[in-house]
């Protein structure tokens, strides 16, 4: 049995269910690895007897002001324990994390795999690393980016002096029951941080204002936390457009799952309109449930609409493209009800975990 650790010092609630907690969970179910997370004591976890039953969750003594040196003490005490250790991002931090580990086996004549998972934005690309981190990076057993566009470039380029293999991030789901597009409302959805300037969802509000003048029907609801300062642009837009106070509604932060989920099960259409991503994992709940995907043109949203197959992308910042590409779908029900089926199987084939962490086993294996 393989035994695999993540190691993740900061993953609270909102990392453990969504995103660094699931691959050595899914490993542990679906590939029957021996797998754990690793990180900080720093919140509740009580997700761990639901979503993710049956993960090994460590926790890393804080000893010193700086979290690597806390890893390294953590690694020196266990790392006999484990054959693969699991790090993110392209930072320095993951990479001596690996690197240690990498030396510890090598000093005890045994073997150790490291792999970096990549949470990349479009921003690696204007990475230059040094000839340290270079070195570094080439010792990496697997490196994985999760939007096809990345991995090309990346290995167009050797940016990485490694060959970086594609792994998309999932969702894992047990009920794999398909939603019927009649149960849908004639709803429009986003979910996020709402205000903050990266998800810019003053031009959502700006573009449903314009769209809302050709149907009477269609509505929004915005989910999420508000920032205290856009409340001053929410007021000044119902006061703006009195006319739409009963068809955008604002629902703040949904903690409970099912409730959440529950809402883009009755949405037809989910809209991101963020400057700039990583891999935002709202697309993939939104595609689970059928929902037709409209965003700007973020990487991510190539690969989540099969390159505009299955949803429509809009140049960023562009409000009149966005209102025209909502018109478009509105238009054309039967497309939206065609899609909805086509969309949710294109979901759990490309992007449930059950099936990602085969290829992450492969991957493995291979290397």
């Amino acid at each position: 049995m393989r035994r695999f650790i993540t190691i993740f010092p900061y993953a609270k609630n909102i990392h453990l269910i969504k995103d660094v907690g699931m691959l050595p969970f899914i490993l542990h179910k679906q590939c029957s690895y021996d797998a754990s997370l690793a990180c900080y004591n720093d919140g509740n976890y009580s997700y761990l007897e639901t979503e993710v039953k049956g993960l090994k969750l460590i926790f890393i003594p804080k000893i010193f002001r700086i979290s690597t040196l806390d890893v390294f003490l953590f690694l020196l005490i266990n790392f006999r324990k484990y054959d693969i250790v699991q790090c993110y991002h392209f930072e320095k931090q993951s990479l001596l994390i690996l690197s240690f580990f990498k030396l510890l086996k090598w000093i005890t004549f045994s073997s150790g795999f490291t792999f970096l998972k990549l949470d990349a934005v479009d921003r690696i690309k204007n990475k230059n690393p040094s000839f340290i981190t270079k070195q570094l990076s080439k010792k990496i057993n697997l490196i994985s980016v999760e939007t096809s566009r990345i991995h090309h470039y990346l290995n167009q380029t050797n940016l990485l002096f490694n060959k970086v293999a594609y792994v998309p991030n999932g969702f894992y789901s047990v009920d794999e029951s398909r939603i019927d597009f009649n149960t849908k409302d004639d709803l429009i959805i986003t979910v996020g941080r709402i205000g903050i300037f990266e998800k810019n969802n003053e031009l959502l509000l700006e573009s449903f204002k314009d769209f809302s003048r050709f149907n009477e029907n269609w509505k929004l609801e915005i989910i999420g936390p508000v920032e205290q300062e856009f409340n001053v642009y929410i007021d000044k837009y119902f006061e703006q457009y009195p006319m739409l106070r009963n068809r955008v509604v604002f629902s703040g932060s949904i903690s409970d799952r099912a409730e959440l989920q529950s809402r883009y099960e009755k949405a037809k259409i989910f809209v991101l309109t963020s400057i700039e991503e990583g891999f935002p994992l709202v697309f993939l709940e939104a595609i689970r449930s059928g929902c037709t995907i409209v965003s700007s043109r973020l990487t991510a949203a190539y690969d989540i609409t099969a390159d505009e197959i299955y949803g429509a992308l809009f140049k960023i910042g562009d409000s009149k493209e966005l209102t025209e590409k909502l018109l478009h779908l509105i238009n054309d029900q039967e497309k939206l009800k065609t899609d909805c089926l086509k969309i949710q199987n294109f979901a759990y084939e490309k992007y449930s975990w059950k099936n990602i962490a085969v290829i992450v086993d492969n991957l493995i294996n291979e290397r």
